[in-house]
């Protein structure tokens, strides 16, 4: 993550650990890089060309395991951000992104970002207002209306800090 400003670097460390995909091991308890961890954890990404759910390794997870609301819909949540293939095939096309790389998921996380218009706030170290501004993109985000489990704000908090972010 070059030329990221350090707020933001713990930012983006904030929501990986939010969306679960900071801790994630193998059956052997080998740490599983979160660029290559998709929703539901069973599939770990080999193919970083493209989202795996665009390149066809992987069609997704139910989402059965939530409730009754959910039976039948499929999440294509993938990487570090848990980007969903259509969220993922905009923001590529948008930000010409080449590949499902680290520095590409980086760049669209920091997309959708900017186009909540948090950037400021994320730079500024405003986190209560940048969480706010990006809870609909992130179902794990408190105040969201998925209806999805959320990580609590002082646990977001502490992961913020502990990356290296500061406060306004």
């Amino acid at each position: 993550m070059t030329d990221i400003s350090q707020n933001m670097r713990a930012f983006l460390t904030m929501i990986s650990h939010s969306e679960g995909t900071d801790a994630v091991t193998d059956s052997n308890g080998v740490a599983v890089d979160p660029y290559r961890v998709c929703y539901g954890k069973r599939h770990v990404i080999v193919d970083l060309s493209n989202h795996p759910a665009v390149t066809g390794e992987w069609l997704g997870e139910s989402l059965a395991n939530l409730g009754p609301a959910y039976i039948g819909l499929i999440s294509t949540a993938a990487g570090r951000y848990q980007i969903t293939k259509p969220t993922w095939v905009a923001m590529k096309d948008l930000l010409k992104l080449p590949d499902f790389s680290a520095a590409s998921q980086d760049a669209a996380a920091i997309g959708l970002i900017r186009n909540k218009d948090a950037l400021e706030f994320v730079q500024s170290g405003q986190v209560a207002a940048a969480i706010s501004r990006c809870r609909g993109i992130w179902a794990s985000l408190p105040g969201n209306d998925y209806g999805q489990p959320v990580t609590c704000f002082a646990e977001l908090i502490r992961s913020y800090c502990g990356a290296g972010g500061s406060f306004a």
